[in-house]
């Protein structure tokens, strides 16, 4: 015979913090309860120590619960804090010394070159025409071929087919904006391009050279804002800095110097202005090299960086 069993039952036993549950011997015939599963009898006291261990389960449980949550809580606020003053010290880290770090790095320079008017079908007759006059086989690529990365999708705000100006808007301030636009959004408000960009927040600098005339749409996209394109008198004020910005382009080349020059113009210049502003002579005031002949030009100085701005 093994050592003779004692069993327990829970019993409620007043103590100074109140009422809580212990355990204690009982007799023998409550053993045979035991046994056969009746541990309490509901008719006795044993239904107060229920509830006492009831309610002291579901007290220390919605405690341990409670601490759980709140512990949670406290690590996601925690994290949610941290995050938030790394990205604070990034930004002004950034803002302070992360710009001057990127200039300090090594130059790069970017040359955006637009074929006005030019598209997959001037390409695809280019090729076509090199493949039937030089027996090139029908693989061949040109060199645009060759270095294609993708394409864009040329429609203006509101045609199927844009324009010159639309088409350079969208380049200089990378949203779309309506046939005529310079610079200007679809409800007609100035956007940011890409050479102010350049210019007043990484100071580079900029230029642009045309084959055309300076004010036309496809330059002046990128130097002025005007609501359409056929007001080059305006913008070629704003390409010599008389607007807010002041001077954003360093170097500008190409035609279309009457619209630089007033009605009474000196001699030997030619005006297409509708006004008598000489903003040619503005220009050399506010300290542009200006050129006018071929002669000028060859004499140029390519070392010479004293020369910018240069019209």
């Amino acid at each position: 015979m093994g050592p003779r069993r004692v069993p327990y039952t829970a019993l409620p036993r007043a103590s100074s913090d109140g009422v809580a549950v212990h355990f204690a011997p009982q007799d023998d015939s409550d053993a045979a309860d035991v046994e056969d599963n009746e541990l309490f009898d509901m008719s006795r006291r044993s239904s107060t120590a229920l509830e006492v261990s009831d309610n002291d389960a579901l007290y220390y449980g919605a405690a341990l619960g409670s601490r759980t949550r709140r512990r949670k809580s406290r690590v996601f606020w925690a994290t949610v804090v941290s995050l938030v003053c790394v990205s604070v010290v990034g930004m002004f880290w950034f803002y302070f010394n992360g710009i001057n770090w990127m200039q300090r790095s090594k130059k790069r320079n970017v040359i955006l070159m637009i074929s006005d008017g030019f598209g997959p079908a001037s390409e695809t007759m280019a090729r076509n025409f090199m493949q039937q006059t030089r027996n090139y086989t029908f693989s061949y690529q040109s060199p645009l071929d060759e270095i294609l990365v993708g394409s864009s999708r040329t429609r203006s705000s509101d045609s199927l087919v844009t324009d010159s100006a639309a088409g350079a808007t969208a380049f200089s301030c990378q949203m779309k904006s309506y046939n005529g636009a310079i610079g200007v959004d679809a409800s007609k408000t100035p956007c940011g391009t890409v050479l102010e960009a350049a210019k007043l927040q990484r100071r580079m600098a900029t230029g642009l050279v045309a084959t055309s005339r300076i004010t036309h749409a496809t330059p002046a996209a990128f130097s002025a804002h005007a609501t359409s394109r056929n007001m080059e008198d305006l913008i070629a004020e704003y390409q010599i800095g008389n607007y807010s910005l002041g001077p954003v382009v360093d170097l500008m080349f190409g035609g279309g110097q009457c619209h630089f020059v007033g009605q009474s113009q000196p001699d030997g210049m030619h005006s297409c202005r509708l006004d008598d502003r000489h903003l040619w002579s503005e220009a050399q005031k506010n300290g542009y090299t200006t050129l006018s002949t071929r002669k000028e030009f060859d004499a140029l100085d390519s070392a010479d960086t004293g020369l910018l701005p240069l019209l």
